[in-house]
């Protein structure tokens, strides 16, 4: 990579960072372009290079956010017997995700508390729950009525793991990422999980 490159990097990085910054503080009506550039230390000639206008900016940075999201996110572990679930393949699945997430935890909670047109903690949801899906389809597709638990199992499942990472959140300083993972594996071996896995071999 270039100076040139590098520098493009470095811009585009602080300007997510002062719309970060912005919106932590604001209403995203309030913010003006004049606000962006004061926080990331560039002129407006260099913000219109990038972006048409604030809302430009606010969808490109949501959906590169949301994009990142779907790739770390990995669901493998749905597929697993309760009885393997703490195999260490479906452990280092789960552990990945939530280091990523934990890794991220500052962002994501000024984006979930943000006042935007756009439910961001939703849509993150919703990202797991199609993942789970694409993950079950092929067993799903054999048929109706695996299909229709899948889908039942994936909306309350993402939503159940989305809850035990806020939950986490408001409580990071006591609540280690172990004993998240203890709890997610503990759900999937005694909880939901095993009830699923049940209609499904049945």
């Amino acid at each position: 990579m270039d100076r040139t490159d590098l520098r493009i990097v470095k811009t585009h990085l602080q300007i997510d960072q002062a719309l970060l910054d912005c919106l932590k503080d604001y209403p995203f009506q309030k913010i003006t372009v004049d606000m962006l550039c004061k926080k990331a230390l560039i002129n407006r000639s260099t913000f219109y290079k990038y972006y048409l206008d604030k809302y430009d900016l606010l969808d490109k940075f949501l959906d590169k956010i949301l994009e990142e999201f779907r790739r770390n996110i990995q669901v493998d572990f749905v597929n697993a017997a309760p009885s393997r679930i703490h195999d260490l393949c479906y452990i280092q699945s789960y552990e990945s995700a939530l280091k990523f997430i934990g890794s991220k935890k500052n962002d994501y909670e000024i984006l979930w508390n943000a006042v935007i047109d756009r439910q961001i903690f939703n849509e993150m949801t919703r990202i797991v729950h199609d993942k789970i899906m694409d993950t079950l389809r092929p067993m799903a597709r054999q048929t109706p009525v695996i299909e229709k638990y899948s889908a039942l199992y994936a909306h309350l499942f993402a939503s159940n793991m989305m809850s035990l990472v806020l939950w986490w959140f408001e409580y990071y300083d006591q609540i280690s990422m172990e004993e998240v993972e203890e709890i997610m594996a503990d759900n999937m071996r005694l909880g939901l999980f095993k009830t699923f896995r049940k209609k499904m071999e049945s």
